[in-house]
């Protein structure tokens, strides 16, 4: 999959060769000559034509990537038996999809929109996933097959859609909140940026908590105070919206106060150094938190120069202050991360207690550096809900395959009634096969910067 992808935006010099030359090479028993042939940008249209229904699938596949190649061989090969060669196929065509519509007169035009049409349907999802991947920032990209991408059932397919695609208006999204069944597809759409404040109220009317997480970490979203409210009337049972609504770029009088009631004693000090809370704003934070030392939920905090009450609140169980990786940025817990490995000490226990701790950051890193795969390809995995894309991602960091079960539901949000259990005897539930194909898109994708 990384190859076709890199073939596609690769173009080598040709030197010019007969008709006659191209006739032979397509006659050819060797497949390397006549693929040599399907790539080349001045081989006669026919002669693609004819190599478009090869023997040979790499052939195929080179036929399938090439610009020179007419469109009523693209429509052939959107039926070839070769998922790699649909694959290829898809990649070209999405790429000329932007301003296609539906009712084009130009006969070579209304080709190319049924060949992205018959594709946006193809039974294999890595198809249907290219096809999302490309045209999800199109702003004149065709709009029955965005809304049809949209409500795929597999969110690898509708998740870069509905998070990015400008051709969705707020009426599309609406509806899709209320009727898409795809596990975790809410999730995309609160990521959406500068969401208005009605699809935040239908989000957070939703029982979805990771689509609501999502939204509360998105500080373009707007909104409302009274939805915001209501949130944190929600929140003191859901761990996971703590941290970003103390982090909400404004917060309502009286949402501080309400939040100090029962987020952890390191997120009180986020509160407290806000610049935008006014001085009663403050003194409620404190006012609560003096109640909480009483009844014995916060260790008070050591005054200036006390060694001694430093250590003692840095050792308590459950004080991330103590923990070396609190509070850091990413790039200095994938050093982090970098350093424990090159000792020996990036242990699978040590990834499970930064998961039970909440620390993210810490957590994708260790993914990325046991993996030996880039942090940007490792954030495409977690980003989109894919069980089987954050199940290979654990496989091939070396964990334990009741540890990929954990890194689904804290990393990846798949919710656990999604994720892939182990088989008997704690084995993957994926063949090493599948699981490599996994991580070769979502590498390839990050290594030629498909967004």
């Amino acid at each position: 999959m990384k190859g076709f992808l890199q073939r596609v935006f690769t173009r080598r010099k040709e030197t010019p060769i007969s008709y006659e030359e191209a006739k032979n090479m397509a006659a050819s028993p060797a497949a390397n000559v006549r693929g040599t042939l399907a790539q080349r940008h001045d081989t006669r249209p026919e002669i693609l034509y004819f190599l478009a229904n090869d023997a040979d699938a790499s052939v195929r596949r080179h036929v399938a990537e090439n610009e020179a190649t007419p469109v009523q061989a693209d429509l052939l090969l959107t039926d070839d038996k070769d998922d790699d060669v649909r694959g290829s196929l898809a990649q070209k065509i999405a790429n000329l999809a932007d301003g296609l519509t539906a009712n084009e007169t130009d006969k070579l035009r209304r080709m190319t929109y049924q060949a992205l049409e018959k594709l946006a349907r193809d039974q294999a999802i890595q198809v249907r996933q290219v096809i999302a991947e490309t045209l999800k920032e199109f702003v004149q990209a065709p709009q029955p097959i965005i809304t049809q991408l949209a409500r795929d059932t597999e969110t690898v397919v509708c998740g870069p859609i509905l998070q990015y695609s400008p051709v969705l208006t707020e009426l599309d999204l609406l509806e899709i909140i209320e009727t898409n069944n795809a596990s975790g597809a809410l999730s995309f759409v609160s990521q959406r940026r500068n969401l208005s404040e009605r699809l935040s109220d239908a989000i957070a009317a939703s029982t979805d908590t990771d689509a609501i997480s999502h939204l509360l970490g998105n500080r373009s979203a707007q909104i409302r105070e009274e939805t915001l409210d209501q949130l944190i009337d929600r929140a003191p049972d859901v761990e996971a919206w703590h941290e970003p609504l103390v982090q909400r770029p404004t917060l309502g009088p009286s949402a501080a106060g309400k939040l100090a009631r029962f987020v952890a004693q390191n997120l009180i000090s986020v509160l407290e150094r806000r610049k935008d809370l006014k001085d009663d704003q403050i003194a409620m934070v404190r006012k609560v938190v003096e109640r909480r030392i009483e009844a014995g939920e916060f260790t008070a905090q050591p005054t200036k120069g006390d060694k001694g009450s430093k250590k003692k609140a840095a050792d308590k169980k459950g004080d991330l202050a103590g923990d070396e990786s609190a509070g850091s940025t990413e790039s200095e817990a994938y050093q982090m991360a970098m350093d424990l490995h090159a000792k020996g000490k990036l242990t699978d226990a040590r990834i499970a207690t930064a998961m039970t701790e909440n620390d993210v950051k810490f957590a994708r890193a260790a993914l990325a550096v046991r993996a030996g795969i880039p942090s940007e390809a490792v954030a495409k995995v977690l980003n989109t809900h894919s069980a089987k894309g954050v199940v290979s991602l654990a496989w091939k960091a070396g964990l334990p395959a009741d540890l990929a079960v954990k890194i689904q539901v804290k990393l990846g949000h798949v919710p656990p009634g999604q994720a892939l259990n182990p088989r008997s005897g704690n084995t993957y539930p994926l063949s090493e096969d599948d699981m490599r194909w996994q991580l070769e898109f979502f590498t390839g994708m990050a290594t030629v910067g498909v967004r």
